[in-house]
């Protein structure tokens, strides 16, 4: 039998802050109805907490709403430009207490930042609330709610179950990005590249924008940005914003740039199992595919709007592939802890200068990527917050992910130098897809993406998404892992 059920639980507050070498500690707990507020000041960085209700009163009950659970608000501001992160470390956590039904979320105001439950979580876990958030003088609130949901069914087992979480942070007025580049002992160039032309060889690492701050990308046939994890090797794309590290799948076993082998990808797989309708170039889109699994049918089906083409309500048989590998390779394994919940680009925007700039069934469409390839004008920033792809990062992204799994984007392969000369990491001798739409076209309504050829450079002759072609997973490292090696093909970078 299942009904809302009384629980008992405290949530411990421990918060540090550590900025350079400066560490400290707070801790403190509230009683029934009592509000406290704890101000915290280090290196010029002030938090401040205000204590919710029911926190230590063993009365957590399922609510209608989240607001009457336990809710904490977080000022952040500083003197100075600081970035900062925010975790909730579980200490303890029983297992009657692994239920959906058992919520976090944070918000920034109404917005909605990061949301999850404890159904899959165990003690040690570290949830990342907030991460490489920049701050400055300007105060800024997060709230956090942690509540039993009782639109929810509720076993007789969550009964009088204790929990323990610990809040820690950190904050530093480095570059997130820059400074995990630095624990890798790697230098950035001052230059900026003709994206015009091919990289030369050698090349190196290079800096832009993202979505979360300054990101350091690897350009040219480097043989510095080799990685072993999950007893595979990748090579880095790019320093993310945050910190975390994005890289590429390359392999059962380390290969030299240019070296073609049939394992640096994980087979051929459609993009999409149909065609015959705009929906079809999202990673996730409005309507399903028609025919079997990574089979290739025309859809009778068609979408009547932008909007209904990129709701993102059905997997892609892309992303199909990649939550089945990731599940196997890296849930299965128990790596998914040392991987960080970080956009991946599904450029759904539409170029205005291409067909009939409609975006929905068989238009004749073209997207954005399409414009700044063409251009040399790439970006490493997602336009649209509906087509950046994360778990539970609602911040920045959309929050529409089962697994923090992707592919490279057409952006990223410019930005690595492979636009018109083999000169780059990334070539394998196989032709394998982005996951950046170039267009689709009138009859039948063939999708188009951007592939990386057998040349290893961005195709000159688009392929269509009923094409089976190869598929290299993209994920990224979470910025606070240690790694040892020198990146090299001898001695790669391995977590510690």
């Amino acid at each position: 039998m299942n009904k809302k059920n009384i629980i008992g639980g405290s949530l411990l507050i421990l918060f540090a802050i550590v900025i350079g070498s400066t560490l400290a500690w707070w801790t403190w707990s509230t009683s029934n109805n009592e509000q406290t507020n704890i101000v915290v000041t280090v290196g010029g960085a002030s938090i401040s907490y205000e204590d919710g209700e029911n926190i230590n009163n063993n009365n957590l009950i399922p609510t209608s709403t989240k607001e009457k659970g336990i809710s904490k608000d977080i000022t952040i501001s500083s003197t100075g430009t600081v970035y900062l992160d925010l975790n909730m470390n579980i200490v303890s956590l029983d297992d009657n207490l692994k239920e959906e039904s058992f919520k976090y979320e944070i918000y920034k105001g109404n917005d909605l930042v990061r949301s999850g439950n404890f159904a899959d979580k165990n003690v040690g876990d570290n949830i990342s609330l907030l991460n490489g958030l920049k701050i400055n003088s300007t105060p800024v609130t997060y709230t956090l709610y942690i509540w039993i949901d009782g639109n929810m069914s509720n076993p007789n087992t969550m009964y009088n179950q204790n929990f323990e979480f610990i809040l820690n942070a950190n904050a530093t007025d480095e570059n997130p990005g820059l400074r995990t580049l630095q624990k890798l002992g790697l230098e950035v160039s001052t230059e900026t590249p003709d994206f015009n032309y091919y990289s030369p060889t050698g090349e190196g690492v290079f800096s832009a924008e993202d979505d979360y701050g300054i990101s350091y990308y690897f350009r040219g046939d480097v043989e510095n940005n080799y990685v072993k994890f999950a007893d595979y090797y990748w090579r880095i794309v790019r320093i993310n914003g945050d910190g975390s590290i994005r890289m590429i799948y390359d392999g059962t076993v380390a290969h030299a740039n240019g070296e073609s082998s049939n394992d640096r990808d994980i087979g051929a797989y459609h993009f999409n199992s149909t065609a015959g309708d705009a929906a079809y170039v999202g990673y996730m889109m409005g309507i399903d595919n028609e025919c079997a699994y990574n089979q290739y049918c025309t859809s009778v089906t068609k979408t009547t709007s932008y909007e209904q083409a990129t709701t993102n309500t059905y997997d892609s048989t892309m992303k199909e592939t990649l939550d089945s590998w990731y599940e196997e390779n890296i849930v299965d394994k128990e790596y998914n802890n040392y991987i960080a919940d970080i956009i991946y680009c599904n450029d759904r925007e539409i170029n205005l200068n291409y067909g009939t700039s409609l975006g929905y069934g068989k238009n004749r469409t073209g997207y954005m990527g399409m414009y700044r390839t063409d251009h040399r004008l790439p970006k490493l920033s997602c336009t649209n917050k509906n087509d950046a792809f994360t778990v539970e990062n609602e911040d920045k992204g959309n929050g529409d992910l089962t697994y923090p799994i992707g592919l490279i984007t057409a952006d990223e392969v410019v930005f690595a130098g492979a636009v018109s000369n083999f000169k780059s990491y990334l070539r394998i001798g196989r032709t394998f897809y982005t996951m950046t739409p170039y267009a689709i076209d009138n009859d039948p309504g063939d999708i188009i993406l951007y592939t990386v050829n057998i040349n290893g450079v961005m195709a000159s002759v688009y392929h269509t998404g009923n094409a089976s072609l190869f598929v290299r997973p993209v994920i990224s490292l979470r910025s606070d892992i240690e790694l040892i090696g020198s990146g090299t093909l001898n001695d790669p970078w391995v977590v510690q």
